[in-house]
């Protein structure tokens, strides 16, 4: 959402029109800068000074809106989301009339007219992005990154739903940030790290250089460097930190699975969540086995093949999806 959205957010918590959802969200973005605290305080004087406005006027309220929404668009990329108005008092009306003095007042001497941004990646489709910076992100499919056409805060902030990649540009005097949901955000301290978002966790992976996963809530923060991870589980509120077996979490965008005197139950486990198959290692004296093997993208079938000569293993396809390998012996 953009900055204009939030402000309309505003105008529906004021008049008693806000959801559940919108109120969670309005809150999040509160809590992200003084700044946007102290609009948010602006613009209830304003509305409270409103009510003193007597109706003498019968307001064309939608026309009104797109008024106040085409001035704004013309310091932003036209990607607003409209937000029906539907029945409104006047009070709300005169509210608006005033909103838009205050907003470009805001803008002028508060925050720096930016044009904001979005990078998506389609489904089936892995995308790069250059940021202005010369940061470099690779977007995982379904994956969207809002940004500045131009970092001119003293820290560069990008906004991430999804799962990305990050080679961060060094900047000295303006650290690079990456913004999550749920309060949650990223400080970089390094440079190469991906971040991965399921529905009740998000997952920050370090490759190189160091960065800080700051879950903004009880759950704390976490220094994390290479070849570690941290968990933070939502629902319960917990920040987990591990090593990593493997980088293969980040197979999407390296193109494929690399193993380095890893355990075979890691092995098959890379397998399943890379091929999207279910395979069942019947032999328990395996699991601890160190396999060795360079990055390849090679068929399934093929990499079973190579297991099965490797490890003296028979490998069944027992249904679509669906494989064991039977015997076999360390080597």
């Amino acid at each position: 959402m953009q900055e204009k959205d939030y402000i309309l957010l505003l105008t529906r918590q004021f008049s008693g029109e806000l959801t559940s959802a919108e109120t969670d969200e309005l809150q999040a973005w509160l809590v992200q800068s003084a700044d946007h605290a102290r609009l948010a305080a602006e613009f209830q004087q304003v509305w409270d000074k409103s009510a003193a406005y007597a109706p003498a006027f019968s307001p064309d309220l939608e026309a009104d809106f797109r008024k106040v929404q085409a001035r704004i668009q013309l310091a932003e990329v036209p990607r607003a989301r409209v937000v029906p108005l539907g029945r409104r008092l006047l009070r709300a009306a005169a509210f608006i009339a005033l909103l838009a003095t205050a907003f470009w007042t805001y803008r002028s001497f508060v925050s720096p007219s930016v044009p904001q941004l979005t990078a998506s990646a389609k489904a089936g489709i892995k995308r790069e992005v250059a940021l202005p910076d010369g940061t470099r992100v690779w977007l995982r499919q379904g994956s969207t990154l809002d940004f500045p056409q131009q970092f001119v805060d003293t820290e560069r902030r990008v906004r991430l739903h999804g799962e990305a990649y990050f080679d961060v540009a060094h900047r000295d005097g303006q650290p690079f940030r990456v913004e999550l949901p749920n309060r949650t955000f990223v400080e970089v301290l390094g440079t190469q790290f991906a971040i991965i978002q399921r529905d009740t966790q998000n997952t920050v992976l370090v490759r190189t250089g160091q960065v800080r996963f700051n879950t903004d809530e009880a759950g704390g923060n976490v220094i994390l460097h290479p070849g570690e991870k941290a968990t933070y589980n939502l629902p319960h509120n917990t920040l987990h930190k591990t090593q990593v077996a493997t980088f293969n979490e980040l197979a999407w965008q390296t193109g494929g699975l690399e193993f380095v005197k890893t355990p075979l139950s890691t092995v098959i486990s890379d397998l399943e969540q890379y091929y999207n198959v279910k395979i069942v290692l019947r032999n328990p004296a395996l699991h601890d086995c160190l396999h060795t093997a360079p990055l390849t993208n090679q068929p399934l079938e093929g990499v079973l093949q190579t297991l099965s000569l490797t490890y003296q293993l028979k490998v069944l396809h027992t249904t679509a999806g669906q494989y064991e390998l039977v015997g076999g012996t360390c080597r």
